[in-house]
């Protein structure tokens, strides 16, 4: 019984995982809803965002 158990809480886990990560992949990113203006008047040069935007640019 106990080899069992273990088998179906594997099999959760990797449930809960596959599903989380199918919805997320739905979710747009967060930069994609930023205004490249107003990012460009924030001074902090370590956001991944404002490196993101140079790099396009």
């Amino acid at each position: 019984m106990e080899p069992f158990i273990a088998i179906i809480t594997v099999a959760v886990i990797i449930t809960i995982y596959l599903g989380t990560y199918m919805l997320n992949k739905k979710v747009p990113a967060p930069y994609e809803k930023i205004d490249t203006e107003t990012c460009s008047a924030c001074t902090n040069y370590a956001c991944g965002v404002k490196q993101q935007f140079s790099e396009e640019r």
